[in-house]
């Protein structure tokens, strides 16, 4: 299949990818590169204008008040600060990146840094990740101004940038849209903008490209979590879309593509129903456990008790909080987890099995698993094209952007 630039200014479907900086962990044991989204359409805009992401230099302001700034070779930039400053030991560190591709960026900090934790666990290595992911879409935006529309998130707080263009799939002109969901000072996440939620400065990049009302692939990370994922053995492509709630024609889209590669998979329908309280309660839940390991902490009289309580808290604060921390609860009620716009989408996983994360301890996206996102998305928009106008009546029927309005939209 041909990828090109579009002459056209709007698509008459929908692709969208995130990276959710510093998003590595969840509750229960969720764990993910949450840049697969991100990756797989910036594969899909560099197939489509033969431009090199390549990591020309990254720029460490050391001290206190440091940054990473990082610059591609096609003139992109990007930068983010550090909440505790930069130390020497982390500019040097940084500097691995160089001569890399910005396209798996999360798997690329981790790589420098040997880890990453949001929650402002780890925040060198999330600010390397958003200013990658900030270099690459800008590379696009400067050198294609006539094609790209581009915007910051306009979230107080947050740094990401979003962009997006209308790529010919063979002809099929579609919207595309890359996502960098970033905080301040490398602390993550904070990703009310993933996925297809029109709020903020997303809002007039995705109504510039017709995004707010095209049936949409949306496109995230590669993830372990129990129970599912302790069935597998070996990753599987996992769909996810609830009747009442999504596109269930865009989630047959994947499935043929998946089953015409030859992919694993499997479609677990009553994911992303839409609960109206639980990202509430959940996160009344995590500062009730929080408090009550801080409550050990003022117990604690012993060295090792002190030690062992402390460490109780700040692995939960860093790893499972992050199940909470990424989205604001109201929100959460009418988008779900991966900020899907009602009526409008389906969104696509590479599940991976136990044996996986037992040797791997985070996942970490793979050139081939890029490769394999664009090969399931390439094959899926021939399958929806042929089918929109019934994706279409699902989103006319389910679509209610107006409820987003208390957000900002």
């Amino acid at each position: 299949m041909h990828l090109s630039l579009s002459t056209q200014k709007q698509g008459v479907l929908g692709i969208s990818g995130h990276a959710g900086c510093g998003h590595a962990h969840s509750n229960d044991g969720f764990v993910q590169d949450d840049s697969g989204g991100l990756a797989a359409v910036l594969a899909i805009f560099q197939e489509a204008t033969v431009l090199s992401l390549e990591i020309r230099s990254v720029r460490a302001k050391v001290g206190r008040d440091g940054y990473f700034e990082v610059e591609t070779v096609s003139g992109g930039t990007g930068r983010c600060s550090a909440r505790r400053g930069i130390t020497p030991s982390e500019a040097r560190l940084a500097h691995y990146v160089e001569g890399q591709q910005a396209i798996r960026t999360q798997a690329l900090a981790e790589a420098a840094f040997g880890r990453i934790y949001g929650q402002g666990a780890m925040e060198p290595a999330v600010a390397l990740q958003a200013a990658m992911a900030n270099a690459a879409l800008d590379s696009f935006a400067r050198n294609f101004p006539e094609s790209f529309h581009a915007a910051p998130e306009g979230i107080e707080g947050n740094c990401g940038l979003i962009a997006g263009a209308v790529i010919d799939f063979d002809g099929i002109p579609v919207s595309v849209m890359g996502v960098c969901n970033a905080t301040e000072g490398g602390l993550g996440p904070n990703e009310d903008l993933e996925g297809n939620a029109c709020l903020y400065g997303k809002r007039p990049v995705m109504e510039a490209l017709g995004l707010h009302a095209l049936p949409t692939f949306v496109v995230e990370g590669k993830v372990f979590v129990l129970p599912l994922c302790g069935t597998f053995d070996k990753p599987h492509f996992v769909v996810r879309a609830f009747a009442d709630d999504d596109n269930v024609v865009v989630a047959e889209a994947y499935l043929a593509a998946l089953e015409k590669l030859g992919y694993p998979a499997v479609y677990p329908r009553e994911a992303l129903k839409r609960v109206p309280g639980a990202l509430r309660a959940m996160t009344r839940n995590m500062g009730e456990r929080l408090a009550a390991l801080a409550q050990r902490v003022a117990e604690a009289t012993t060295g090792r008790d002190k030690v062992n309580a402390v460490a109780s808290l700040i692995q939960v604060a860093s790893q499972d909080a992050g199940g909470v921390t990424f989205m604001s609860d109201a929100l959460h009620a009418f988008v779900g987890g991966p900020g899907s716009m009602p009526g409008s989408s389906a969104v696509l996983s590479l599940f991976m099995p136990q044996s996986y994360i037992d040797e791997y301890v985070i996942p970490a996206l793979t050139e081939e698993d890029v490769q394999r996102y664009v090969r399931v998305i390439k094959h899926a928009v021939p399958v929806l094209h042929a089918r929109l106008d019934e994706a279409c009546s699902i989103l006319k029927a389910r679509g209610c952007r107006e409820k987003l309005e208390p957000y900002g939209g």
